[in-house]
């Protein structure tokens, strides 16, 4: 009761904020403010065709800016498309990809591998260059290594302010019965909540992002904030104002909830008078979990395949920009942009250039945002990665497969979903929580290889032919050394992913394991931890 009652405390904190006289600042270089959503399904959103689940705060960014529709994420699972969006880069060059569960997203947290000390973030380059950089929510790129404690968490890779799950939502964290030993919310380096009560957590989140926008505008410094939503990613859960709210069920409240954020950060956004000098990007770090039921995932929208898979239901995503006065509103953009492509185009918008020691695989796409009706995409190639290896690549309008994944429940007379395999070695006691995987065994190789016209079947329903596409021939020479040439630059690194749980690494509020000590509740709203 006591939790519950700490929850109502902080949204009427964040409910009344903007009734308050707030003074604007002006800044000579602008504010950045990226949402990024969990497993947020390209057709979830109201703006995007969902008709059963209200997402008014989030489709004003559509009406009041651009609404993207080929915006495409670099990795079709959590860790590597986090990773290439905090660098900018394919995560395949820095060693955090993997063929095959439990390997291809961080599984535990007591796991040595993360994200390196020699990857430069878009935070640490921004903090550098005098922005103050903050984030509440999910990590999933690493904590701890063998050589040191925290060395992979966000306060070590440019991040002044963090607080979130330093791990991931599994379902050890189902609401209600959250695990300590896998469910923990920190605060930088501290542990201040374990286990974490999920239902507490939108709130919590959300205050932590108000107090950290709020003070950077009494600084008159500056910001980039990365709101990372550990909404919609399955098990569910919500607060109590937000359970049974919704017609589309669970999965609803949880999308309205993430909405009801969203709205609380651009009102405040308006109250302290920097809208106009604030871009807004939201998008999903991936598509949705099919694996998980029906009645449990998001839509992709009428797209082919899912979270986990290269077909566009898997990496193709919402994609949402706001920025008053530079941003015209209501257009629609059809370039293909990537999420690679947030670090260059901030660096592009606040007039910093690219340190020396940074290759980019994203680009600038700063005139897409800004003159959406004139600018095609800088990108002539996209490589899609299922793991270690590219297996589709988008070449201009041209979606390229040298090999798709086998799905195994469409041989099921009454399966959990479809285009998905959701009947893997890794399900939860058969409940689905798996993904399909990126092994030999695992994949259809295509040779030729199938090739669709995005322009016209972004489903991918109609492969093309020799004898339908007359440059077809043209068509894979090019891509086909594209990606020799593409494959040539990526160098050996370190493996990240393949590292096995090592004792004592776990994150614990009260000293190290056993984990009979490994308990306590010290969240105090507003408190700046170590």
């Amino acid at each position: 009761m006591v939790r519950i009652m700490r929850s109502h405390a902080i949204a009427a904190v964040l409910l009344t904020f903007s009734c308050v006289h707030m003074r604007p600042i002006h800044a000579s270089q602008p504010n950045f403010l990226i949402l990024l959503a969990d497993d947020l399904g390209y057709g979830d959103l109201e703006c995007f065709g969902r008709g059963n689940i209200s997402t008014p705060h989030v489709d004003s960014l559509a009406h009041d800016g651009l609404k993207l529709t080929q915006w495409i994420s670099t990795a079709s699972i959590c860790t590597p498309s986090r990773a290439a969006m905090q660098t900018g880069r394919y995560p395949r060059r820095f060693g955090m990809t993997a063929n095959a569960l439990p390997w291809r997203v961080f599984d535990t947290p007591s796991q040595p591998g993360g994200l390196p000390e020699n990857e430069t973030t878009i935070a640490t380059i921004l903090k550098h260059a005098g922005y103050r950089t903050g984030m509440s929510g999910k990590w999933h790129l690493g904590i701890n290594s063998k050589e040191k404690m925290g060395a992979h968490l966000p306060p070590m890779h440019g991040y002044d302010d963090w607080m979130g799950l330093p791990f991931t939502n599994m379902p050890n964290c189902a609401m209600g019965h959250e695990s300590k030993e896998f469910c923990m919310l920190m605060a930088n380096h501290t542990v201040i909540e374990q286990p974490t009560k999920m239902q507490n957590l939108t709130l919590e989140l959300t205050d932590h992002a108000v107090r950290f926008i709020n003070y950077s505008v009494a600084l008159e410094q500056p910001f980039f904030y990365l709101m990372s939503y550990v909404h919609v990613h399955t098990p569910l859960f919500a607060s109590p104002m937000f359970t049974n709210v919704s017609r589309g069920g669970q999965f609803g409240d949880n999308l309205e909830e993430l909405d009801w954020s969203v709205g609380q950060l651009l009102s405040l956004l308006d109250a302290h008078g920097i809208a106009e000098n604030t871009l807004v990007l939201f998008t999903s770090d991936n598509g949705p979990f099919a694996e998980e039921g029906w009645d449990f995932a998001g839509r992709t929208g009428g797209l082919k395949g899912s979270k986990g898979q290269t077909y566009e239901g898997g990496i193709r995503v919402p994609g949402l920009a706001r920025w008053p006065g530079r941003i015209a509103h209501g257009y629609v953009s059809d370039a293909l942009v990537s999420t690679m492509d947030i670090a260059p185009t901030l660096l592009s918008f606040a007039g910093i250039p690219t340190p020396a020691s940074v290759v980019f695989d994203g680009m600038d796409i700063s005139a897409v945002l800004l003159k959406p009706e004139e600018t095609e995409s800088p990108h002539e190639f996209l490589w899609h990665y299922c793991g270690e290896n590219v297996t589709a690549a988008r070449y201009k309008n041209w979606k390229i497969h040298f090999a798709t994944q086998i799905w195994t429940s469409d041989t099921k007379p009454t399966p959990k979903c479809v285009e998905c395999c959701p009947d893997g070695p890794t399900a939860f006691n058969g409940k689905g929580g798996t993904l399909c995987d990126c092994a030999d065994k695992d994949l259809i190789k295509h040779n030729p290889p199938l090739i669709f016209n995005m322009a016209v079947d972004r489903n991918e329903t109609t492969p093309l032919t020799p004898q339908t596409l007359p440059n077809f021939a043209a068509i894979v020479a090019n891509v086909t050394a594209a990606l020799a040439k593409h494959y040539d630059s990526v160098l050996p690194s370190t493996d990240q992913m393949h590292t096995l749980p090592g004792y004592g690494l776990e994150p614990c509020c009260d000293g190290t394991p056993p984990f009979a000590l490994c308990e306590c509740d010290h969240y105090i709203a507003g408190k700046v931890w170590p």
